[in-house]
């Protein structure tokens, strides 16, 4: 029998073979470069716009793992594994790992060039901003994979159902502000899907994250990651292969 760690080397090695990874690479290191191509950058939306672009290369990210994967091998890495629990918990850890290398990426490099470059930020740096814009980089992050794995193919049986799925709830989660604005009973939307824009609306033209805004929307993010990941594992055990 498998442990937790022995599942996750076996899975992180099959994703590492395969070219999945070839494409957010190449877009993160497009992004930074186009990003911070001209200066100075604001610090609020220089973090919120890569939360956003975290987001979809994670959503991205966990559906091209999930579509790749071999249903007569993963059955055979659960009927070895210790217990349901450990098999499922595996599977998280390789699309956290993940996602935290992109994280980590799209945060240390305005780090490194802001120390580098005097004025590289329309304002100085302050380790709160570093602080609150990780969190929402790494919510981010958490709410694409989680949400990209929730439209897994054994659920929905045909891609372009799961990929519509996706791309529908991730055009809800952009425009939502707008549509409570004008529906107020589309206010719901604000709950049900990832906060990925309330970043944006909490700074403004502020150009300053707010402490109790910035972890309530952390939060929101990860109750968010937690419920789709519930969800999916419920709906998958279920279905079994």
């Amino acid at each position: 029998m498998k442990s937790i760690c022995s599942l996750y080397k076996l899975k992180m090695r099959a994703v590492l073979k395969s070219a999945v990874l070839v494409i957010p690479t190449v877009m993160t290191v497009a992004f930074l470069g186009i990003m911070y191509s001209i200066m100075p950058a604001h610090v609020c939306g220089s973090f919120l716009m890569s939360g956003f672009f975290l987001f979809a290369i994670s959503v991205y990210l966990s559906m091209m793992i999930q579509m790749n994967e071999n249903d007569v091998f993963e059955e055979v890495l659960f009927l070895h594994s210790h217990s349901t629990f450990g098999y499922y918990i595996a599977r998280e850890m390789v699309l956290v790992s993940i996602t935290l290398v992109y994280t980590v990426m799209l945060i240390i490099y305005p780090l490194i060039r802001s120390s580098l470059h005097h004025g590289f930020f329309s304002r100085p740096l302050k380790p709160e901003d570093v602080l609150y814009g990780s969190l929402i980089l790494v919510g981010s992050g958490f709410c694409g994979i989680a949400l990209g794995d929730l439209f897994h193919h054994r659920i929905f049986g045909r891609a372009r159902f799961a990929v519509m799925g996706v791309i529908l709830v991730s055009i809800l989660a952009v425009c939502k502000l707008g549509l409570a604005d004008s529906f107020p009973v589309l206010k719901v939307l604000s709950v049900i899907t990832p906060p990925i824009m309330d970043g944006f609306k909490m700074v403004g033209d502020s150009d300053l994250f707010d402490k109790t805004g910035s972890l309530i929307i952390f939060a929101h993010m990860l109750a968010f990651s937690v419920v789709s990941v519930a969800i999916k594992i419920r709906l998958l055990k279920h279905l079994k292969w």
